[in-house]
Parts: C-alpha cells; structure tokens; sequence
C-alpha cells in the first residue's frame, strides 16, 4: 500500500493514542513495559520511562533521580527478531519510590507517549522493509545543523515505493526546520532494514540547544 493511505489511518490511530496514553499507562508495570496488545501504544525500540527523556528532555520539576531506581541495557526482544532490530531496556534496581517520584514517573511516560504517539502501530502495523541493494540515498550536508537527506528503494513499483525524506536545518541558532517523511530509514545501512512510518514536519521549530 502506499504511504499516503497508510499515513491516513496511521494519524486516526494516533488521534485514539493521544486520547487513551494516561489510561493505557495505569497498565505499565515497573521497568516501564506494556504487555499484549497494549504494546502498540509504546515506543518500540524503547521503555516507557527512557533515561534520556526523564533526566534532559523533561520539565526539571518532574525529574527524579533515575539512576538509582533504574539501569538500562540493549537487547533483542522476540518481537523485533524477524524485523533485525534492537530496542533499549529500563531494568529496576531500587522499587521504593516515594509518592512525588511515582507522581512523577507517571507524568513523564505520558510525555513521553505523547511526544511519540502511536509509535507502536506505526512500526509493527504501518512500516515496510527497506533493502539496502536497491536502496538509493542522497544527502546535502552543510554541517551538523544544516542537512537533508533523501532517498528511496528501487526494488518496488513507484506506487507502492519506500522512500524517506528527513530535513534538519537551523535558521538560526535555536530556530530550524524539522521533517522526517516516508519512512524512517536509517541511511546508510547494510543489508535490510524495517522501518516505521513516519509523519513529522515542523516548519518552524524551537531548540534550546
């Protein structure tokens, strides 16, 4: 099926997501996982509670000290084994969480949900297989803040074709474009790679950094 079809039922299915994540997450157990069929609303190469996110990218009044209650690792889990990916693991060390933290921890994975909505059904349900052989990339790079990359999969008819286009460019120092469509294909890559759909173009985007 072609993207644009598969982007339309993909943002229905998010629109249920950004509804349903704080209840959905009642259900998470302790190193931030969800099981059955809940495990569609979760990041699929993630926990619900990643490092990063809790100790820089949330609001500092909901960080709490993260490294003593958790240790993350890399692994292959059974689902990903035919898709050839890894994800990241939050393991628990230290389960006595005081009433603020568990306060916290919980408005964190909300945020963090909402900032990757439906990211489950866009890999396991909506992503296509991408062949490096037949793969054609390109890239314009002016640095590290200024580049666009592009590129497709020659193996499959032009209606039905993977293709990726992913733009980061800076304006100015906290200002810049952010897009990634298509696909998410981590170009280059050897061999095959399966990649979640993807719908995100920011025109204008603020970054501290």
């Amino acid at each position: 099926m072609t993207w644009l079809p598969l982007v339309f039922l993909n943002i229905l299915v998010m629109l249920v997501c950004y509804i349903t994540n704080p209840i959905v997450l009642l259900f998470c157990d302790e190193d931030g996982e969800l099981h059955g069929f809940l495990k569609y609303w979760q990041v699929w190469d993630d926990s619900c509670n990643p490092r990063f996110f809790v100790l820089e990218k949330a609001p500092s009044f909901l960080r709490y000290d993260y490294d003593r209650h958790y240790e993350e690792w890399w692994g292959t889990p059974p689902e990903l084994e035919p898709y050839n990916r890894q994800r990241c693991f939050a393991r628990l060390k230290d389960p006595h969480f005081t009433v603020k933290e568990r306060i916290q921890r919980y408005i964190c994975r909300v945020l963090w949900l909402t900032r990757n909505c439906g990211y489950g059904f866009s890999f396991y349900l909506f992503g296509e297989w991408v062949f490096a052989e037949c793969s054609v990339g390109h890239e314009y790079r002016k640095d590290d803040r200024h580049y666009i990359r592009w590129g497709y999969d020659d193996s499959q008819s032009i209606w039905h074709r993977v293709w990726w286009l992913k733009v980061d460019w800076y304006w100015t120092k906290h200002l810049h474009t952010d897009g990634y469509l298509g696909w998410k294909v981590n170009y280059p890559f050897e061999d095959a790679q399966y990649s979640m759909i993807a719908l995100r173009f920011i025109p204008i985007k603020y970054s501290r950094g």
